[in-house]
């Protein structure tokens, strides 16, 4: 019997193998036996009926350890011979001609499954994460051996989102190479982020269509580094951005759309009335930003969203105040009041 590669050498099912049995074969009387098409075994030990068909009962003999689970044995004509002769197979049509090739049944354990186990390790901490294994290559296991690894010592750092781990087979071979493997990766936990609809140029004023929240978003973020929602439109991009990264603060400019001292017109809607002044500007201010502003026909100081270039919309539910409170001084409006005479 020799295997497939030259590394497993030849294996001879003759002699050798009675001495494993203790020097003792069985005498039997010859039957009718035909050869078995190559296949699958699944058992750790290659038997006689792996083999043969039509084996008699208590015939049936285990010959020697099979292959590593993927891997495959090939036995030429005159070995199954010399085996047949040595069970007292009566084997049909015998030929020394003839191949067999036997292959090791098995399932492969790829990443997926060292990365469930991570997620299962680090127990509540795991919620929502997405595991990246960075050094795992795929072994071929036992295909009834659904629970091959054991994983232990998981060591994350939540900052940098890197861990390490080690698993162990949970039926060892007793080859410590392959019995223990070292794990490294990644372990980022997915949190709702604002992320960028598409890429756009340095400069671009942010719309409402613009930007949506991905639920999912499983990159690392500096804390702090994300504007507040409300802060993102109407503001201007200081360098490119690309199709899905996210928004962060650093992205962002003021797109000044008012101000300090400029004319603005002041609009005041409500059902059924609406109305408009001139103005000054007290600040300055981007899109849908809150500014105060002089009304320089009343005097009185309004607070109000910029709605456009020079442009301030004041809420129904504002309240105007009065230029010579102690507010406006800190607004500098006596000083606006003096420059526009």
């Amino acid at each position: 019997m020799t295997d497939k590669k030259p590394s497993y050498g030849k294996i001879y099912l003759s002699a050798a193998i009675a001495c494993m049995l203790g020097g003792v074969v069985a005498a039997h009387s010859a039957v009718a036996a035909t050869l078995r098409p190559s296949g699958d075994i699944s058992a750790p030990t290659v038997s006689l009926s792996d083999i043969f068909d039509g084996l008699e009962a208590g015939q049936n003999r285990v010959l020697g350890p099979a292959p590593a689970p993927g891997k495959s044995i090939q036995i030429g004509g005159y070995q199954l011979i010399a085996i047949a002769d040595q069970y007292g197979v009566d084997w049909e049509d015998q030929s020394s001609s003839v191949m067999l090739t036997l292959t090791r049944s098995g399932h492969v354990v790829g990443r997926d499954y060292i990365a469930s186990l991570v997620k299962r390790g680090l127990g509540g901490s795991g919620e929502g994460a997405v595991v990246s294994v960075g050094n795992f290559k795929p072994i071929t296991v036992p295909s009834d051996d659904k629970e091959p690894f054991v994983l232990s010592d998981v060591n994350w750092d939540k900052k940098t989102g890197k861990f390490f781990a080690t698993a162990y087979r949970s039926h060892p071979t007793g080859v410590e190479a392959e019995d223990t493997v070292q794990i490294k990766g990644e372990v980022q936990i997915a949190q709702p982020v604002m992320v960028y609809n598409s890429a756009f140029p340095a400069g671009y004023i942010i719309a409402d269509g613009d930007v949506h929240v991905d639920q999912s978003y499983s990159g690392n973020l500096v804390p702090g580094s994300v504007p507040p929602p409300d802060d993102v439109v109407g503001m201007a991009l200081s360098h490119p951005v690309a199709e899905g990264t996210p928004v962060l603060s650093s992205d962002l400019r003021k797109t000044l759309l008012v101000h300090r001292g400029d004319p603005v017109l002041i609009s005041f809607s409500s059902p059924g009335i609406h109305l408009a002044a001139t103005g000054r500007a007290l600040e300055e201010g981007g899109k849908s930003q809150f500014v105060h502003a002089l009304n320089l026909g009343s005097k009185m100081i309004v607070y109000g969203r910029v709605s456009g270039a020079g442009e301030v919309t004041v809420d129904a539910a504002s309240t105007a105040i009065s230029s010579d409170s102690s507010e406006a001084k800190k607004l500098g409006v006596s000083a606006l009041l003096v420059e526009g005479k």
